[in-house]
């Protein structure tokens, strides 16, 4: 049987909380630089593409596959032309990429927004109410091609998803549902917060220390 005595159970232990050493560390100042959590996310336009691109490449294998023992130098191969074609699909894709960043709302945001849309029931699904708040959290879009706008306003992130036939919009439908609205709603929780690491970054920093 242990013989300690309850002094064990008293004594202060080096873990114990103290006074904050102030000349070390200001919590005060460091509370000063936090901000709400921001997550941002890649968003192409024209996801329409893609399958378009898929079949290309395929059909270029087939055409490569044929035209192997076509050594003519003058002939202008049917799997050059494909390969033009492809290539052409994918800088349309590229240039519709835009970022779109989000923040995570501040107390008493939420309730703010949801007092100035008013009561609209329970609609089910997606309502105008969802796409204002994440309207509000937009703080940046940046294109593939020219300067980042700040935010979007909630219309216009409606039309993104549901599209509008009188427009001749398609709407990117659950894609825009996988892309800006779980990004918008990620920045909303606060949760999985960690420092982003880039493999590329890393790499090329690296490198350039070197030289």
């Amino acid at each position: 049987m242990s013989k300690t005595t309850g002094e064990a159970f008293t004594k202060p232990t080096d873990d114990t909380p103290t006074a904050l050493d102030v000349a070390t560390f200001d919590v005060r100042a460091w509370a000063r630089g936090t901000a709400p959590v921001t997550r941002s996310v890649a968003v192409c336009g024209r996801p329409d593409l893609m399958g378009h691109i898929e079949a290309l490449k395929d059909e270029l294998e087939r055409a490569q596959a044929a035209e192997f023992d076509d050594q003519r130098p003058l002939a202008k191969s049917h799997a050059v032309e494909l390969a033009q074609v492809l290539e052409a699909a994918r800088a349309d894709m590229l240039a519709a990429m835009v970022v779109f960043t989000f923040r995570g709302l501040r107390p008493g945001e939420l309730e703010a927004i949801k007092a100035e849309h008013g009561d609209d029931g329970e609609p089910e699904g997606i309502s105008d109410l969802d796409y204002k708040v994440w309207a509000r959290q937009c703080i940046r879009a940046s294109p593939a091609n020219g300067d980042p706008v700040k935010g979007v306003d909630w219309e216009t992130l409606r039309l993104m998803h549901r599209g509008d036939e009188a427009e001749g919009v398609e709407g990117l439908g659950v894609y825009f549902m996988r892309t800006i609205a779980a990004t918008a709603n990620a920045a909303a929780s606060g949760g999985g917060v960690d420092v982003p690491f880039s493999s590329a970054s890393s790499a090329l920093t690296q490198g350039s220390s070197k030289s």
